[in-house]
């Protein structure tokens, strides 16, 4: 299975917006961000910190989510309002 993977310029992340095809066998969220954080070499609080959007919705990163061949997922700067 192959999960798209788009993270967009975050500081202390990454500078450019990097596009990456992210094989996980069983599909959790869990197992997905583990294999970026390898992939990027980044901090696992660092993941924790930005925002998830999964087939172009935000997500709960507390929900339960399986991933299936194909799906999008983006790692977005948490952004606030004011």
């Amino acid at each position: 299975m192959k999960v798209f993977v788009k993270v967009f310029p975050t500081a202390g992340l990454c500078d450019q917006t990097q596009e990456l095809e992210i094989a996980p066998e069983k599909g959790s969220l869990s197992e997905l961000l583990t294999l970026l954080q390898e992939r990027l070499d980044v901090n696992p609080d660092k993941i924790e910190e930005l925002m998830f959007v999964h087939n172009g919705r935000a997500m709960d990163r507390r929900e339960d989510v399986f991933f299936q061949d194909g799906d999008q997922f983006w790692l977005l700067p948490m952004l606030s309002g004011g």
